[in-house]
Protein backbone atom coordinates (compact mmCIF):
# COMPACT_ATOMS: atom_id res chain seq x y z
CA UNK A 1 0.00 0.00 0.00
CA UNK A 2 1.39 3.37 -0.42
CA UNK A 3 2.65 4.75 2.77
CA UNK A 4 1.58 8.46 2.25
CA UNK A 5 -2.13 6.96 1.89
CA UNK A 6 -1.53 4.74 5.03
CA UNK A 7 -0.37 7.51 6.98
CA UNK A 8 -3.13 9.66 5.93
CA UNK A 9 -5.73 7.08 6.79
CA UNK A 10 -3.79 6.26 10.05
CA UNK A 11 -4.34 10.34 10.62
CA UNK A 12 -8.59 10.12 9.65
CA UNK A 13 -8.33 7.64 12.18
CA UNK A 14 -8.71 4.35 10.19
CA UNK A 15 -6.75 0.92 10.22
CA UNK A 16 -6.25 -1.13 7.64
CA UNK A 17 -4.64 -4.53 7.22
CA UNK A 18 -2.65 -4.52 3.80
CA UNK A 19 -3.72 -5.84 0.82
CA UNK A 20 -1.24 -8.63 0.66
CA UNK A 21 -1.96 -9.76 4.28
CA UNK A 22 -4.03 -12.90 4.31
CA UNK A 23 -4.59 -15.30 6.80
CA UNK A 24 -2.95 -19.21 6.43
CA UNK A 25 -6.43 -20.25 7.54
CA UNK A 26 -9.46 -19.21 5.17
CA UNK A 27 -12.07 -16.70 6.48
CA UNK A 28 -15.61 -16.66 6.49
CA UNK A 29 -18.29 -14.43 6.68
CA UNK A 30 -20.72 -16.45 7.67
CA UNK A 31 -24.85 -16.08 8.01
CA UNK A 32 -26.74 -17.99 10.68
CA UNK A 33 -29.73 -19.82 9.43
CA UNK A 34 -31.91 -20.97 11.91
CA UNK A 35 -33.12 -24.28 12.23
CA UNK A 36 -35.36 -24.26 15.39
CA UNK A 37 -38.64 -24.29 13.59
CA UNK A 38 -39.85 -25.56 10.22
CA UNK A 39 -39.25 -22.30 8.38
CA UNK A 40 -35.87 -20.90 8.33
CA UNK A 41 -37.20 -16.95 8.18
CA UNK A 42 -38.22 -17.77 12.27
CA UNK A 43 -35.10 -18.18 14.18
CA UNK A 44 -36.87 -19.76 17.64
CA UNK A 45 -40.29 -19.27 17.20
CA UNK A 46 -42.89 -19.42 20.40
CA UNK A 47 -41.41 -22.89 21.76
CA UNK A 48 -40.83 -21.40 25.45
CA UNK A 49 -41.25 -24.89 27.43
CA UNK A 50 -42.50 -26.49 24.40
CA UNK A 51 -39.89 -28.78 22.22
CA UNK A 52 -38.41 -26.85 18.82
CA UNK A 53 -40.18 -27.25 15.64
CA UNK A 54 -38.83 -29.90 13.51
CA UNK A 55 -35.45 -29.13 11.17
CA UNK A 56 -36.81 -27.39 8.23
CA UNK A 57 -37.37 -28.84 4.66
CA UNK A 58 -34.25 -29.19 2.78
CA UNK A 59 -36.20 -26.95 -0.37
CA UNK A 60 -37.05 -24.27 2.23
CA UNK A 61 -32.99 -24.37 3.46
CA UNK A 62 -31.74 -24.41 -0.61
CA UNK A 63 -34.31 -21.16 -1.28
CA UNK A 64 -32.51 -19.33 1.89
CA UNK A 65 -28.69 -19.87 0.62
CA UNK A 66 -29.91 -19.04 -2.58
CA UNK A 67 -31.41 -15.85 -1.53
CA UNK A 68 -28.13 -15.41 0.57
CA UNK A 69 -25.46 -15.85 -2.51
CA UNK A 70 -27.88 -14.56 -5.13
CA UNK A 71 -27.79 -10.68 -3.28
CA UNK A 72 -24.53 -10.21 -1.57
CA UNK A 73 -22.94 -11.58 -5.56
CA UNK A 74 -19.92 -13.79 -4.34
CA UNK A 75 -19.04 -16.70 -2.61
CA UNK A 76 -15.25 -15.69 -2.28
CA UNK A 77 -12.21 -17.25 -2.35
CA UNK A 78 -10.21 -19.99 -0.78
CA UNK A 79 -8.66 -17.38 1.81
CA UNK A 80 -12.32 -15.50 2.08
CA UNK A 81 -14.94 -17.58 2.05
CA UNK A 82 -18.88 -17.10 1.99
CA UNK A 83 -20.48 -19.73 4.74
CA UNK A 84 -23.86 -20.77 6.43
CA UNK A 85 -23.82 -21.56 9.97
CA UNK A 86 -26.83 -24.40 10.65
CA UNK A 87 -28.27 -23.85 14.32
CA UNK A 88 -29.24 -23.92 16.89
CA UNK A 89 -28.93 -27.92 16.80
CA UNK A 90 -30.54 -28.93 19.87
CA UNK A 91 -31.15 -31.83 22.16
CA UNK A 92 -34.96 -31.36 20.81
CA UNK A 93 -33.55 -32.68 17.60
CA UNK A 94 -33.51 -36.31 17.49
CA UNK A 95 -30.44 -38.22 16.46
CA UNK A 96 -31.55 -39.46 13.33
CA UNK A 97 -32.80 -36.06 12.27
CA UNK A 98 -29.26 -34.49 13.22
CA UNK A 99 -27.26 -37.13 11.07
CA UNK A 100 -29.47 -36.90 8.02
CA UNK A 101 -29.39 -32.82 8.50
CA UNK A 102 -25.58 -32.35 8.82
CA UNK A 103 -25.00 -34.95 5.51
CA UNK A 104 -27.51 -32.83 3.27
CA UNK A 105 -25.84 -29.39 4.44
CA UNK A 106 -22.18 -30.76 3.19
CA UNK A 107 -23.67 -31.66 -0.15
CA UNK A 108 -25.47 -28.64 -0.14
CA UNK A 109 -21.65 -26.65 0.12
CA UNK A 110 -20.04 -28.84 -2.95
CA UNK A 111 -23.49 -28.43 -5.28
CA UNK A 112 -23.34 -24.48 -4.26
CA UNK A 113 -19.93 -23.69 -3.94
CA UNK A 114 -20.92 -21.91 -0.17
CA UNK A 115 -18.89 -23.20 2.80
CA UNK A 116 -20.96 -24.83 5.66
CA UNK A 117 -21.02 -24.84 9.74
CA UNK A 118 -22.74 -25.67 12.30
CA UNK A 119 -24.26 -24.08 15.48
CA UNK A 120 -24.98 -25.70 18.86
CA UNK A 121 -26.97 -25.20 21.34
CA UNK A 122 -25.51 -27.27 24.06
CA UNK A 123 -28.36 -26.92 27.29
CA UNK A 124 -31.11 -24.55 26.81
CA UNK A 125 -33.67 -26.69 24.08
CA UNK A 126 -34.37 -29.92 25.87
CA UNK A 127 -38.20 -30.00 26.26
CA UNK A 128 -38.10 -33.10 24.31
CA UNK A 129 -35.69 -34.78 26.47
CA UNK A 130 -37.91 -35.33 29.38
CA UNK A 131 -35.37 -38.49 30.43
CA UNK A 132 -33.38 -35.99 31.39
CA UNK A 133 -34.74 -32.68 33.05
CA UNK A 134 -37.70 -35.38 34.22
CA UNK A 135 -34.74 -36.70 37.03
CA UNK A 136 -34.24 -33.77 39.38
CA UNK A 137 -30.20 -35.45 39.33
CA UNK A 138 -29.97 -33.27 36.42
CA UNK A 139 -31.68 -29.90 37.41
CA UNK A 140 -30.05 -27.19 38.92
CA UNK A 141 -30.86 -25.70 41.88
CA UNK A 142 -31.44 -21.63 43.34
CA UNK A 143 -30.24 -21.87 46.81
CA UNK A 144 -28.16 -24.76 49.30
CA UNK A 145 -31.80 -26.38 50.64
CA UNK A 146 -31.91 -28.10 46.80
CA UNK A 147 -34.93 -25.95 45.70
CA UNK A 148 -35.24 -26.70 42.25
CA UNK A 149 -35.75 -24.43 38.99
CA UNK A 150 -38.66 -25.20 37.42
CA UNK A 151 -37.79 -22.89 34.34
CA UNK A 152 -35.00 -20.69 32.82
CA UNK A 153 -35.11 -17.15 31.88
CA UNK A 154 -34.15 -15.86 28.86
CA UNK A 155 -35.01 -12.23 27.57
CA UNK A 156 -34.74 -12.00 23.93
CA UNK A 157 -37.62 -9.94 23.61
CA UNK A 158 -39.83 -7.20 24.96
CA UNK A 159 -41.38 -10.00 27.56
CA UNK A 160 -38.85 -12.30 29.54
CA UNK A 161 -39.25 -15.98 28.01
CA UNK A 162 -39.46 -19.44 30.33
CA UNK A 163 -37.71 -22.58 28.22
CA UNK A 164 -37.00 -25.49 30.26
CA UNK A 165 -34.78 -25.96 33.66
CA UNK A 166 -31.23 -25.08 33.83
CA UNK A 167 -29.06 -28.54 33.04
CA UNK A 168 -26.77 -28.93 36.33
CA UNK A 169 -23.74 -28.91 33.89
CA UNK A 170 -21.90 -31.68 36.09
CA UNK A 171 -24.83 -34.08 36.92
CA UNK A 172 -22.93 -37.55 35.54
CA UNK A 173 -26.25 -38.47 33.60
CA UNK A 174 -26.21 -35.09 31.73
CA UNK A 175 -22.42 -35.48 31.12
CA UNK A 176 -22.83 -38.40 29.56
CA UNK A 177 -25.34 -37.42 27.20
CA UNK A 178 -23.10 -34.64 26.21
CA UNK A 179 -20.54 -37.10 25.60
CA UNK A 180 -22.35 -38.80 23.49
CA UNK A 181 -24.27 -36.30 21.51
CA UNK A 182 -21.19 -34.68 20.69
CA UNK A 183 -19.10 -37.48 19.63
CA UNK A 184 -21.18 -40.35 18.38
CA UNK A 185 -23.90 -38.68 16.66
CA UNK A 186 -23.19 -34.81 15.79
CA UNK A 187 -19.28 -35.21 16.33
CA UNK A 188 -19.17 -38.40 13.50
CA UNK A 189 -21.37 -36.77 11.30
CA UNK A 190 -19.48 -33.60 10.76
CA UNK A 191 -16.82 -35.46 10.59
CA UNK A 192 -18.30 -37.64 7.82
CA UNK A 193 -18.83 -34.34 5.85
CA UNK A 194 -15.41 -33.15 6.29
CA UNK A 195 -13.75 -35.97 4.81
CA UNK A 196 -16.43 -35.84 1.57
CA UNK A 197 -15.12 -32.66 1.50
CA UNK A 198 -11.14 -33.21 1.15
CA UNK A 199 -12.16 -35.72 -1.26
CA UNK A 200 -13.30 -33.03 -3.43
CA UNK A 201 -10.22 -31.22 -2.43
CA UNK A 202 -12.75 -28.80 -0.70
CA UNK A 203 -11.54 -28.79 2.23
CA UNK A 204 -11.80 -25.19 2.44
CA UNK A 205 -15.88 -25.48 2.62
CA UNK A 206 -16.06 -26.13 6.18
CA UNK A 207 -16.03 -23.04 7.96
CA UNK A 208 -16.60 -25.20 11.64
CA UNK A 209 -18.29 -25.31 14.64
CA UNK A 210 -19.63 -23.02 17.16
CA UNK A 211 -20.01 -24.91 20.66
CA UNK A 212 -22.81 -23.39 22.79
CA UNK A 213 -25.12 -20.69 22.17
CA UNK A 214 -24.23 -17.82 25.29
CA UNK A 215 -23.39 -20.56 27.04
CA UNK A 216 -23.93 -19.73 31.04
CA UNK A 217 -25.83 -21.04 34.15
CA UNK A 218 -28.58 -18.53 33.66
CA UNK A 219 -31.13 -17.77 36.07
CA UNK A 220 -34.26 -18.72 37.36
CA UNK A 221 -37.21 -17.82 35.53
CA UNK A 222 -39.99 -17.67 38.81
CA UNK A 223 -37.69 -15.72 41.15
CA UNK A 224 -34.65 -14.63 38.96
CA UNK A 225 -32.56 -16.23 41.30
CA UNK A 226 -28.85 -16.82 40.19
CA UNK A 227 -28.55 -20.74 39.73
CA UNK A 228 -25.73 -23.11 40.24
CA UNK A 229 -25.87 -24.76 43.60
CA UNK A 230 -26.64 -27.93 42.51
CA UNK A 231 -23.29 -28.00 40.19
CA UNK A 232 -21.75 -26.43 43.59
CA UNK A 233 -23.29 -29.15 45.37
CA UNK A 234 -22.09 -31.90 43.53
CA UNK A 235 -18.10 -30.40 43.76
CA UNK A 236 -18.43 -31.14 47.72
CA UNK A 237 -19.91 -27.33 48.68
CA UNK A 238 -22.96 -27.21 50.98
CA UNK A 239 -24.34 -24.15 53.16
CA UNK A 240 -22.08 -25.24 56.23
CA UNK A 241 -18.98 -25.21 53.35
CA UNK A 242 -18.95 -22.61 50.64
CA UNK A 243 -16.50 -22.32 48.14
CA UNK A 244 -14.16 -19.57 48.84
CA UNK A 245 -15.25 -17.62 45.61
CA UNK A 246 -18.39 -18.90 44.58
CA UNK A 247 -18.60 -16.95 41.43
CA UNK A 248 -14.94 -18.29 40.82
CA UNK A 249 -16.26 -21.67 40.97
CA UNK A 250 -19.78 -21.30 38.84
CA UNK A 251 -17.02 -19.64 35.73
CA UNK A 252 -15.42 -23.17 36.45
CA UNK A 253 -18.15 -25.39 35.87
CA UNK A 254 -19.64 -23.13 32.56
CA UNK A 255 -16.00 -23.69 31.39
CA UNK A 256 -15.47 -27.41 31.92
CA UNK A 257 -19.14 -27.61 30.16
CA UNK A 258 -17.81 -25.86 27.15
CA UNK A 259 -14.91 -28.14 27.32
CA UNK A 260 -16.87 -31.22 27.57
CA UNK A 261 -18.58 -30.56 24.67
CA UNK A 262 -15.19 -29.52 22.40
CA UNK A 263 -13.78 -32.40 23.90
CA UNK A 264 -16.28 -34.92 22.33
CA UNK A 265 -16.10 -33.14 18.59
CA UNK A 266 -12.35 -33.80 19.07
CA UNK A 267 -12.74 -37.12 19.89
CA UNK A 268 -14.70 -37.93 16.93
CA UNK A 269 -11.96 -36.08 14.73
CA UNK A 270 -12.50 -33.08 14.37
CA UNK A 271 -9.93 -30.47 14.55
CA UNK A 272 -9.92 -27.70 17.57
CA UNK A 273 -9.18 -25.12 15.40
CA UNK A 274 -12.38 -25.46 13.38
CA UNK A 275 -14.41 -25.16 17.45
CA UNK A 276 -15.60 -22.15 18.47
CA UNK A 277 -17.33 -21.20 21.90
CA UNK A 278 -19.65 -19.03 22.14
CA UNK A 279 -20.22 -16.98 25.47
CA UNK A 280 -21.99 -13.33 26.19
CA UNK A 281 -20.62 -10.59 28.44
CA UNK A 282 -21.48 -6.92 29.44
CA UNK A 283 -18.25 -5.16 28.73
CA UNK A 284 -16.61 -4.30 32.20
CA UNK A 285 -16.37 -0.63 30.95
CA UNK A 286 -20.47 -0.24 30.82
CA UNK A 287 -20.85 -2.45 33.63
CA UNK A 288 -18.67 -0.12 36.04
CA UNK A 289 -20.65 2.56 35.08
CA UNK A 290 -23.42 1.91 36.16
CA UNK A 291 -25.12 3.66 39.14
CA UNK A 292 -25.15 0.84 41.42
CA UNK A 293 -23.81 -2.87 41.70
CA UNK A 294 -26.18 -5.03 43.18
CA UNK A 295 -24.69 -8.09 41.71
CA UNK A 296 -21.11 -8.71 41.17
CA UNK A 297 -19.65 -8.92 37.72
CA UNK A 298 -19.63 -12.92 37.60
CA UNK A 299 -22.96 -13.06 37.77
CA UNK A 300 -24.39 -10.19 35.97
CA UNK A 301 -22.90 -12.37 32.94
CA UNK A 302 -24.28 -15.44 34.09
CA UNK A 303 -21.03 -16.97 35.14
CA UNK A 304 -19.48 -16.81 31.67
CA UNK A 305 -16.96 -13.98 31.49
CA UNK A 306 -14.80 -13.83 28.50
CA UNK A 307 -12.27 -15.53 29.96
CA UNK A 308 -14.52 -18.69 30.26
CA UNK A 309 -14.46 -18.76 26.77
CA UNK A 310 -10.55 -19.91 26.42
CA UNK A 311 -9.78 -23.75 26.92
CA UNK A 312 -8.80 -27.00 25.56
CA UNK A 313 -9.69 -28.49 22.18
CA UNK A 314 -11.51 -24.99 20.92
CA UNK A 315 -10.89 -21.47 20.05
CA UNK A 316 -13.25 -18.57 22.08
CA UNK A 317 -15.92 -17.13 20.52
CA UNK A 318 -18.12 -14.08 21.22
CA UNK A 319 -21.57 -12.42 21.01
CA UNK A 320 -20.74 -9.24 19.37
CA UNK A 321 -23.16 -6.89 19.24
CA UNK A 322 -21.44 -3.78 19.53
CA UNK A 323 -21.40 -2.00 22.58
CA UNK A 324 -18.21 0.30 24.17
CA UNK A 325 -15.15 -1.65 25.56
CA UNK A 326 -16.06 -4.89 23.98
CA UNK A 327 -13.82 -5.37 21.33
CA UNK A 328 -11.06 -3.83 23.51
CA UNK A 329 -12.13 -6.66 26.28
CA UNK A 330 -11.95 -9.11 23.60
CA UNK A 331 -8.81 -8.11 22.30
CA UNK A 332 -6.82 -8.25 25.71
CA UNK A 333 -8.13 -11.47 26.75
CA UNK A 334 -6.65 -12.83 23.65
CA UNK A 335 -3.35 -11.26 24.08
CA UNK A 336 -3.67 -12.33 27.80
CA UNK A 337 -4.09 -16.08 26.61
CA UNK A 338 -2.11 -15.74 23.46
CA UNK A 339 -4.71 -16.71 21.52
CA UNK A 340 -4.52 -17.04 17.61
CA UNK A 341 -8.19 -17.24 16.14
CA UNK A 342 -11.13 -16.45 17.58
CA UNK A 343 -14.47 -16.32 16.34
CA UNK A 344 -17.85 -14.16 16.45
CA UNK A 345 -20.19 -16.32 17.10
CA UNK A 346 -23.07 -14.42 17.11
CA UNK A 347 -23.79 -10.20 15.80
CA UNK A 348 -24.91 -7.87 13.77
CA UNK A 349 -23.80 -4.18 13.53
CA UNK A 350 -26.73 -3.44 16.07
CA UNK A 351 -26.84 -2.36 20.01
CA UNK A 352 -29.48 -4.26 21.11
CA UNK A 353 -32.17 -2.75 22.20
CA UNK A 354 -30.92 0.78 19.97
CA UNK A 355 -32.25 1.63 16.32
CA UNK A 356 -29.57 1.30 13.23
CA UNK A 357 -27.12 4.25 13.48
CA UNK A 358 -26.54 4.11 17.22
CA UNK A 359 -23.68 1.69 17.23
CA UNK A 360 -21.56 3.92 16.24
CA UNK A 361 -19.43 2.11 13.38
CA UNK A 362 -20.30 1.56 10.00
CA UNK A 363 -21.14 -2.30 9.40
CA UNK A 364 -17.35 -2.37 6.86
CA UNK A 365 -15.85 -1.21 10.62
CA UNK A 366 -18.09 -4.08 12.51
CA UNK A 367 -16.34 -6.20 10.26
CA UNK A 368 -12.94 -4.99 10.95
CA UNK A 369 -13.44 -5.18 14.46
CA UNK A 370 -13.47 -8.45 13.89
CA UNK A 371 -11.16 -10.00 11.18
CA UNK A 372 -8.41 -7.48 11.42
CA UNK A 373 -7.75 -8.53 14.93
CA UNK A 374 -7.56 -12.41 13.57
CA UNK A 375 -11.04 -13.77 13.83
CA UNK A 376 -11.15 -16.71 11.66
CA UNK A 377 -15.06 -16.72 11.70
CA UNK A 378 -17.69 -13.96 12.25
CA UNK A 379 -21.34 -15.26 12.05
CA UNK A 380 -23.53 -12.61 11.30
CA UNK A 381 -27.44 -12.96 12.89
CA UNK A 382 -30.82 -11.76 11.59
CA UNK A 383 -30.73 -12.45 7.59
CA UNK A 384 -33.94 -13.17 6.22
CA UNK A 385 -35.75 -13.41 9.47
CA UNK A 386 -39.81 -12.48 9.96
CA UNK A 387 -39.65 -12.97 5.33
CA UNK A 388 -41.15 -10.06 3.72
CA UNK A 389 -43.73 -8.65 6.13
CA UNK A 390 -40.63 -8.02 8.69
CA UNK A 391 -37.30 -6.61 5.95
CA UNK A 392 -38.02 -3.09 7.41
CA UNK A 393 -37.09 -4.34 11.19
CA UNK A 394 -33.97 -2.78 12.60
CA UNK A 395 -31.91 -6.04 12.55
CA UNK A 396 -32.55 -6.77 9.28
CA UNK A 397 -31.77 -2.79 7.95
CA UNK A 398 -28.46 -3.25 9.49
CA UNK A 399 -27.94 -6.87 7.91
CA UNK A 400 -29.20 -6.49 4.78
CA UNK A 401 -29.28 -2.94 3.51
CA UNK A 402 -27.00 -1.78 0.66
CA UNK A 403 -24.21 -0.42 3.08
CA UNK A 404 -24.14 -4.14 4.33
CA UNK A 405 -23.97 -5.82 1.14
CA UNK A 406 -20.84 -3.57 -0.14
CA UNK A 407 -18.97 -4.34 3.10
CA UNK A 408 -19.66 -8.13 2.36
CA UNK A 409 -18.68 -7.86 -0.98
CA UNK A 410 -15.60 -5.93 -0.23
CA UNK A 411 -14.49 -8.42 2.50
CA UNK A 412 -14.61 -11.32 -0.04
CA UNK A 413 -12.91 -9.97 -2.85
CA UNK A 414 -10.24 -9.90 -0.06
CA UNK A 415 -10.17 -6.39 -0.34
CA UNK A 416 -8.54 -4.28 3.20
CA UNK A 417 -11.64 -3.62 5.42
CA UNK A 418 -11.17 0.08 6.66
CA UNK A 419 -11.51 0.13 10.60
CA UNK A 420 -13.21 4.12 11.44
CA UNK A 421 -12.84 5.21 15.16
CA UNK A 422 -15.65 4.68 16.75
CA UNK A 423 -17.93 8.03 17.09
CA UNK A 424 -20.59 9.21 19.62
CA UNK A 425 -21.71 8.06 23.02
CA UNK A 426 -23.79 5.11 23.56
CA UNK A 427 -27.21 4.64 25.41
CA UNK A 428 -25.25 2.23 27.45
CA UNK A 429 -23.33 4.68 28.65
CA UNK A 430 -26.22 7.46 28.27
CA UNK A 431 -28.75 6.00 29.76
CA UNK A 432 -27.80 4.42 33.56
CA UNK A 433 -26.70 7.96 34.16
CA UNK A 434 -29.90 9.75 33.27
CA UNK A 435 -31.68 7.30 35.44
CA UNK A 436 -29.52 8.10 38.23
CA UNK A 437 -30.18 11.62 38.29
CA UNK A 438 -33.98 11.25 38.21
CA UNK A 439 -34.00 8.78 41.26
CA UNK A 440 -31.83 11.23 43.23
CA UNK A 441 -33.54 14.60 42.18
CA UNK A 442 -37.09 13.59 41.79
CA UNK A 443 -38.66 12.74 45.11
CA UNK A 444 -37.46 16.69 46.03
CA UNK A 445 -39.04 17.54 42.84
CA UNK A 446 -42.35 16.45 43.37
CA UNK A 447 -41.96 17.52 46.97
CA UNK A 448 -41.31 21.24 45.88
CA UNK A 449 -43.66 21.11 43.39
CA UNK A 450 -46.60 18.98 43.81
CA UNK A 451 -46.67 17.50 40.43
CA UNK A 452 -46.64 13.73 41.13
CA UNK A 453 -49.46 13.00 39.00
CA UNK A 454 -47.75 14.69 36.72
CA UNK A 455 -44.75 12.67 36.27
CA UNK A 456 -46.05 9.51 37.36
CA UNK A 457 -47.08 8.45 33.93
CA UNK A 458 -43.75 9.16 32.71
CA UNK A 459 -42.48 6.79 35.10
CA UNK A 460 -44.66 4.23 34.15
CA UNK A 461 -43.60 4.61 30.19
CA UNK A 462 -39.84 4.68 31.48
CA UNK A 463 -40.31 1.48 33.52
CA UNK A 464 -42.51 -0.63 30.67
CA UNK A 465 -39.99 0.74 27.98
CA UNK A 466 -36.95 -1.01 30.42
CA UNK A 467 -38.39 -4.21 31.00
CA UNK A 468 -39.02 -4.16 27.68
CA UNK A 469 -35.49 -3.72 26.64
CA UNK A 470 -36.30 -0.46 24.16
CA UNK A 471 -33.83 1.52 25.18
CA UNK A 472 -34.46 4.24 22.73
CA UNK A 473 -37.77 4.57 24.31
CA UNK A 474 -36.36 4.77 27.74
CA UNK A 475 -33.77 7.66 26.88
CA UNK A 476 -37.02 9.40 25.11
CA UNK A 477 -38.82 9.19 28.50
CA UNK A 478 -36.26 9.68 30.75
CA UNK A 479 -35.12 13.28 28.44
CA UNK A 480 -38.87 13.89 29.14
CA UNK A 481 -38.50 13.53 33.03
CA UNK A 482 -35.29 15.34 33.17
CA UNK A 483 -36.50 18.74 31.23
CA UNK A 484 -39.49 18.51 33.62
CA UNK A 485 -36.45 18.48 36.63
CA UNK A 486 -34.79 21.20 34.72
CA UNK A 487 -37.39 24.21 34.86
Amino acid sequence: MNRFLYCTLAILGLAVVAAGQSSAQTRYLAFQIFTGESDPKIAIGDSGMHPLGPLPPQNEIDAFVDDIIRRIGSVGDRHHRLAVIFGLLAFDNSDTDVRRFIAKSFDRALQKNVAVGFHIDDSMFWARRTDLWGNPANVEWLDWNGTRSTGRRIEWGPQPKEIPPQMCFNSKAIQAEVRRRATEVIGKAIKAGVDQLKQHGRGDLFAGVIVGSETQIGQDFGTGRYLGYHALSNLGYGRNHPPRDIDSEREKVVQSFITLWCKGFVDAGISPDNLYSHTAFLSRRIFEQQPTHPVSYSEFNHFAPPSVAFGPYRRPGFSTYPQPGLFDQIYSELARHAQVGWASSEGTNLQLGSAPGESGMNIETYLAKMFNHGAIVTNIYSWGIGGDANKHMDFRVVTEGEEAIRAYHKFLQGDPLLEATSTGSSYLERLPAKIHRIQSELPAWIQKTGSQAQVEPMMQSLEAALKANDFVVAEKVADEILKLLDH
